[in-house]
């Protein structure tokens, strides 16, 4: 019987680059399924403005940002969000011609899937102080990577598909927040939140089916593909925030976000750092029952500028500081196993502007661009743009967000004596809807 030759560590790596800037794509990737980044931005107003926390001013959505934000609401306000994504991959090899000279990239992998999200506030403002509760989606684990394989023989079918090289994962882990802000004067603003995370219906699948027969282009002569269904034990996130009013023109926020460790029960794969690609694998081990990871907190300091226009214009702009440092996981199980990856501390910075015309419709455009812990190749931009409209105390936020990211990458299912020229390209594109209903009592 051949021997299974599926390689795990470059299966953990399928769409790294997304996971990294999890904040912009609520970490569509294998690894959002261990690695939680703070909360992100929820409103597609917010999104629009390439991430922008003080775009949430008034919202109650702003617990899960700067809680402090939240000030500027005033009697009862309700929100709900949606979110839409659309995540294509593409993975190719190089082709050459009879010289050895590069003559077409080989699509032999094209997935593609929408994956949705929702979720609401609601927010009390009086005088000088907010109240405000909230559910949002921290990080949707869904995520499909299927490869047809066709047969090596020529028959009269001449390509007939004999099984699948495949990757799955499902659940959502959500978050319930609740938070309170204070202004002691009108220039002021203080504020605090806790998010409680919950997992639900987390599940990982990996491996070959083979529909009839082996083939010497399958990975494994006889179905290898399982689920392995995991539970988030527990979970917890606080922030503390702060928004400073400098005239009519300026304001400033600060926000601390401190990401408490999860622990996730019977999590089927233990985290390795790969010494030669310095990059982190992944081995499936079912003896582990229990998952510890410390995850990074976040420093966030942005500004809003209006500047003196006619039609009301505002500049937004903002540096997030993602503490990949403290980041380990502990796996435990038959032994104890810790990855530690020493990973640097990274910056993304956010930029959006939002003008309103005469009509009073607002155009919204945004940019994020965010370093990868991992290595420079998944740093990844992203561009935003939204509106917006207003029906009396009624206001929909529409925003549509795309990025597109280009790297090598290792075959995921490589088979016995197959020889590649060179590492396979991975071609990740993104396109994301947004809407956000508000309305204020």
């Amino acid at each position: 019987m051949k021997k299974l030759v599926i390689n795990m560590k470059f299966a953990g790596k399928i769409l790294t680059g997304i996971l990294l800037v999890a904040a912009m794509v609520f970490g569509q990737s294998f690894y959002s399924n261990v690695l939680l980044e703070p909360n992100a931005p929820v409103t597609a107003r917010a999104v629009s403005l390439g991430g922008s926390t003080l775009a949430e001013t008034g919202n109650p959505f702003s617990a899960v940002s700067n809680p402090a934000v939240g000030s500027g609401m005033k009697g009862m306000h309700f929100s709900f969000t949606g979110n839409g994504l659309h995540l294509r991959e593409r993975r190719s090899f190089p082709i050459q011609d009879s010289f050895g000279d590069f003559l077409a990239d080989n699509d032999y992998v094209h997935n593609r899937y929408w994956s949705t999200t929702a979720g609401f506030a609601l927010g009390y403002g009086g005088t000088n102080w907010t109240a405000m509760a909230a559910y949002t989606p921290v990080s949707d684990l869904r995520y499909t990577y299927e490869e047809e394989v066709r047969s090596s023989t020529f028959d009269y079918n001449r390509d007939p598909l004999v099984g699948y090289h495949q990757v799955k994962f499902q659940g959502l882990i959500g978050g319930i927040s609740g938070g309170i802000s204070y202004s002691p004067i009108k220039q002021l603003s203080l504020g605090v939140s806790g998010t409680m995370l919950s997992g639900t219906n987390i599940e990982r699948g990996l491996g070959v089916t083979v529909i009839d027969i082996p083939d010497i282009r399958l990975a494994s002569d006889t179905t290898t593909f399982e689920w392995i269904s995991s539970e988030l034990g527990s979970g917890f996130d606080m922030r503390l925030g702060v928004v400073v009013r400098a005239g009519s023109r300026h304001t400033f926020h600060a926000s601390y976000t401190i990401a408490g460790d999860i622990e996730l029960e019977n999590p089927g794969v233990i985290a390795l750092m790969d010494t030669t690609l310095v990059m982190p694998e992944w081995v499936f081990d079912k003896s582990v029952v229990k998952q510890k990871s410390s995850r990074p907190s976040a420093l966030s300091l942005g500004f809003r500028y209006i500047p003196e226009n006619i039609l009301k214009t505002e500049v937004f702009a903002q540096a997030d500081l993602t503490l990949w440092s403290r980041f380990q996981s502990e796996y435990f199980g038959s032994d104890t196993t810790l990855f530690d990856p020493n990973w640097q501390n990274t910056w993304t910075v956010r930029a959006g502007v939002e003008h309103v015309f005469s009509s009073g419709v607002p155009m919204r455009a945004g940019w994020t661009y965010g370093r990868s812990p991992v290595r420079n190749e998944l740093n990844r931009s992203e561009i935003s743009f939204g509106t917006g409209y207003r029906i009396e105390a009624l206001l929909l936020d529409l925003n549509v967000s795309w990025y597109e990211t280009i790297y090598r990458y290792n075959d995921l299912f490589p088979i016995e004596n197959e020889v590649r020229i060179s590492k396979d390209k991975v071609r990740e594109t993104g396109v994301r809807v947004m809407a956000t209903l508000t309305y204020s009592f």
